[in-house]
């Protein structure tokens, strides 16, 4: 089979590897889609050489892992012990493989088991023809959604589900959304149909255009634009009342702060970076909610499935382009630039 591999620097080369085989409670996937999502970007093709083999934010970036957390596809092959998959089925593999008896595990929190495994970074992941998955992290993906679909949902989407669920977005809300990458754009699709009114910031003309297609209710360049004042303006002068920061940019997390009203939630999902805040005035003196929100579980994933195959979500809309494994430099450029919104490797 055909997979890629990211030695770090910028650079991705095409590798061939024995077709594989399934283990005990496994399952192989053909695979039919899978994102390229930013942690793609930020840990494994960004990162420098000789920055790889080590762990960075609790997981280990390897250079000779086959990359990809966003699989979706189709059962090929069930390995002893499988009973609840079989060849032909559609799927979903969740990235994230706890060892399924800690207390974290048991809560369905697989991301803070101390054994976990992520694909895609520890083992083998979905840039590739084929991989391998634990029958236990596998979702069955609806009818009604297609395998990029899938794929968004798998990671990137899913955690700006998980995101807007937490903050418990409805009618009565404004919302700005900091960040408009394949989470963010997925935030302001979620933030819309849960009723709230929309602010999408994000530097880059691609990327407003798109959250401005999908319905965000205004955009605003930072580059251009005093954020803070703008949404104040926006706002009759309070601020929103539910906040979204996908950029990991420290001066955006800065400034959501101080454009976020008294008693309003603020979450924080971008990854990396570090910020130095006021704490008394920009958020002990307004009373604000702030959590971090990091992926999701699978009992949520089958959630958010179901919520977007009830609700024909114009997830798509926000799929700029597909490529093939062979076009893959192609598509690492592109992803790099920003200027698309989701990226996926499509199979026939």
């Amino acid at each position: 089979m055909k997979a890629l591999q990211f030695p770090g620097s910028r650079e991705v080369f095409i590798k061939e590897f024995p077709d594989p085989k399934p283990g005990k409670d496994e399952v192989v996937i053909r695979m039919k889609a899978s994102g390229i999502c930013g942690s793609d970007l930020n840990y494994l093709y960004r990162i420098p050489k000789e920055e790889k083999d080590k762990y960075v934010l609790g997981v280990w970036v390897s250079s000779t892992v086959i990359p990809g957390h966003e699989p979706c596809g189709i059962v090929e092959e069930v390995g002893e012990n499988v009973t609840h998959l079989k060849k032909g089925d559609r799927v979903i593999v969740y990235h994230i493989s706890g060892c399924g008896v800690c207390k974290s595990c048991r809560e369905g929190y697989y991301m803070h088991c101390k054994n976990k495994k992520t694909y895609g970074f520890d083992i083998n992941g979905s840039f590739a023809d084929f991989m391998v998955a634990k029958e236990k992290d596998c979702v069955l993906l609806p009818d009604e959604l297609s395998f990029e679909e899938g794929c968004y949902y798998a990671c990137g989407a899913g955690t700006a589900f998980k995101a807007c669920k937490r903050l418990n977005i409805s009618g009565l809300d404004t919302v700005s959304i900091f960040g408009l990458g394949p989470v963010g754009l997925a935030a302001v699709m979620f933030a819309k149909k849960f009723g709230g009114k929309v602010i999408a910031v994000d530097p880059i003309d691609v990327r407003r255009d798109i959250a401005k297609n999908i319905g965000a209710d205004y955009v605003i360049n930072p580059l251009e634009e005093d954020v803070v004042r703008e949404i104040k303006k926006i706002t009759d002068g309070e601020g929103t009342s539910v906040s979204i920061e996908c950029s990991s940019n420290p001066t955006a997390r800065s400034q959501i702060l101080d454009s976020t009203k008294i008693w309003g939630k603020v979450a924080y999902v971008g990854e990396g970076k570090t910020v130095t805040i006021d704490v008394s005035n920009q958020i002990i003196h307004k009373h604000l909610t702030i959590f971090g929100s990091w992926v999701y579980t699978i009992p949520e994933l089958m959630d958010l499935l179901n919520f977007a195959a009830k609700e024909k979500l114009n997830l798509p809309a926000l799929i700029t382009h597909q490529f093939t494994l062979d076009e893959a430099e192609e598509a690492l450029k592109l992803a790099d630039s920003g200027k698309s919104g989701k990226i996926v490797f499509k199979w026939d």
